[in-house]
């Protein structure tokens, strides 16, 4: 058997009801579809804070959210830290003092994922600083060249050392962020190679948006990575079928591993990671 594999269930993202009406928005929905995404075999969950119209949220709610999932599951929780343009950079920063349930790991964007958000590097090195001081464990995101050569910067100023993996996001083929490659085999490969060069030792966990989710999952694995799905990344099954929840779409993930050899990898092997 090979190495098992972290399958991270990204339960909402920035993803509309519109869109999905099946998004979990709510501390008791986001702690329901947690729960069911373990049980599919997720070793971790990824949430973004979010009001019940959809808008992000940087207050007390991450709190609510937080206590929800772990009363439901017993299960590590990684939080986004990507603000709307509304959003001060100082809300944020500030948050990780006065939160009672931190979160296990806060996402770290040096580069924006979509046009409309904001992040750089700068952004980033004091959030990671925050996070720090809240002994919550970062996982920068990068999803280009650039922003891997800016996270090898903040590597080199000793900002990453408590860093468990990357995040490592491609585009979707209809994406708008010229920040994100596109997710296609040779782009994940010439990343993953890219950050092993640049970032020694730090483990991967990837994913694609939309129809490249699966695409960027089956390379990444099979080249001995970890990889991350839910409704953040896609609302389809790889054969075009709406999926009926995140659960769903963390048992194709399962399978996926299976078929490498690989299984699932249990929470508390998720916690040790952490470590």
């Amino acid at each position: 058997m090979s190495e098992p594999l972290l399958i991270v269930a990204a339960l909402n993202g920035t993803r509309s009801t519109e869109d999905c009406p099946k998004v979990p928005l709510t501390p008791q929905d986001l702690a329901a579809e947690a729960r069911r995404s373990v049980e599919a075999g997720a070793g971790m969950v990824h949430v973004h804070a979010r009001k019940p119209d959809g808008a992000a949220s940087f207050d007390f709610v991450i709190d609510d959210i937080v206590a929800a999932i772990h009363g439901a599951v017993d299960v590590p929780i990684s939080i986004s830290t990507q603000r709307a343009r509304q959003t001060s950079l100082g809300t944020v920063t500030a948050l990780f003092g006065v939160l009672r349930d931190l979160p296990d790991v806060g996402a770290v964007h040096v580069r924006a994922p979509e046009p409309d958000l904001p992040a750089h590097r700068e952004e980033a090195r004091q959030i990671l600083e925050a996070l720090e001081q809240a002994d919550v464990r970062p996982a920068p995101v990068a999803g280009s060249l650039d922003a891997i050569g800016d996270l090898q910067a903040l590597y080199h100023d000793q900002l990453l050392g408590r860093a468990p993996f990357l995040l490592l996001t491609l585009a979707g083929p209809t994406s708008e962020s010229s920040d994100l490659a596109a997710g296609t085999p040779q782009n994940t490969l010439h990343l993953i190679d890219a950050v092993h060069s640049s970032l020694a030792g730090l483990p991967i966990v990837a994913s694609g948006r939309d129809a490249a989710s699966p695409i960027v999952q089956a390379v990444a694995a099979a080249a001995g990575e970890h990889i991350r799905t839910g409704f953040e990344d896609t609302i389809t099954l790889p054969d075009g079928a709406p999926a009926s929840s995140n659960a769903q779409l963390v048992e194709h993930a399962v399978r996926l591993g299976a078929a490498l050899g690989r299984a699932p990898m249990a929470p508390d092997e998720a916690r040790r990671l952490l470590r």
